[in-house]
C-alpha cells in the first residue's frame, strides 16, 4: 500500500487523532502568529487543516498540498465551510513539490517529519523552493522526548544515520516505531537533520504535550548548493 493509500484510508478519522495527539498544536499556532507574517506560504502534509486556517489569515498568499487525496478534499470542505476562498490547494508530495525554485518565504510542515520514509529528501526539496533567507517552520513529534507518555524505545542519536542522509529509523511494533512514525526524534535528533539538509538552524524548544513537539525554525542560507 502506498503512503498516500495509508493516509487516503486515515482521512476520515484523522481529526480525532489530532485532538488526542495534538495537544501541543495550541501553543504552535501562537508561535506561528510571531513567525509568519505576509508573504508566500507553502503548507507541506496539511492534513485536514489543522494550521491551514491560521495560515490563511497570516501569509499574502498560501499553497497547502498533501499526498493524500482524500485529506486534499476534506482540506477543501474545511476551507468552503470557513468561507476561505484564497488557498491554493493540491495532491502533492513533499519529495517532489510542483512549484519553482525559490518560490516560497516560508514553507511550513507541521508532524509530518517523523512520518517520512526520507525526510532528509523532504527538507532538501523545502529547501530549494525557499528564497534565500526563507524560514522553514517545521514542528515535529519527538517520541524519543522524555517528556512522551507514548511508549517509543530508545531515543534517536543525532549522530546515527540512515541511507536517506538523516537519523536512523527506530524500530518498533511491526518493524517500525509505534503507528505510522518512521524517525523517533528527540529534539537534538530533529535541529541535526534539519542541519544537516542545509538550513541555518535559528531556533528550536520542545512543546510539551502528550507526545511533545519540537518547534524547529530555520533559513535557507543566502548561498547553498542544491543536492
Amino acid at each position: 500500500m502506498s503512503e498516500a493509500q495509508i493516509w487516503d484510508e486515515i482521512a476520515a478519522h484523522y481529526d480525532d487523532i489530532a485532538r488526542v495527539f495534538g495537544t501541543g498544536y495550541p501553543a504552535v499556532r501562537a508561535r506561528l502568529a510571531r513567525d509568519v507574517s505576509g508573504g508566500r506560504v507553502l503548507e507541506v502534509a496539511a492534513g485536514t487543516g489543522q494550521f491551514t486556517l491560521d495560515l490563511a489569515r497570516l501569509a499574502d498568499r498560501l499553497v497547502a498540498v498533501d499526498i493524500s487525496p482524500a485529506m486534499v478534499g476534506r482540506l477543501r470542505d474545511v476551507l468552503a465551510s470557513a468561507g476561505v476562498g484564497d488557498v491554493e490547494v493540491a495532491v502533492g508530495s513533499a519529495y517532489e513539490l510542483a512549484v519553482r525554485d525559490q518560490a516560497f518565504d516560508v514553507v511550513f510542515c507541521a508532524g509530518a517529519l517523523q512520518i517520512m520514509e526520507a525526510p532528509t529528501r523532504a527538507l532538501v526539496e523545502f529547501r530549494r523552493v525557499l528564497r534565500p533567507g526563507g524560514l522553514l517552520i517545521a514542528p515535529t513529534f519527538l517520541h524519543a522526548s522524555g517528556g512522551s507518555d507514548v511508549p517509543s524505545g530508545p531515543r534517536v542519536s543525532p549522530s546515527a544515520t540512515s541511507a536517506a542522509g538523516g537519523p536512523a529509523a527506530v524500530e518498533g511494533r511491526g518493524g517500525r516505531a509505534p503507528g505510522l512514525t518512521q524517525t523517533l526524534f528527540d529534539l537534538d535528533g530533529l535541529v541535526a537533520l534539519v542541519a544537516a539538509a542545509g538550513f541555518d538552524v535559528v531556533d528550536a524548544e520542545e512543546i510539551p504535550g502528550r507526545v511533545p513537539i519540537g518547534y524547529v525554525t530555520a533559513r535557507r542560507p543566502d548561498a547553498v548548493a542544491l543536492t
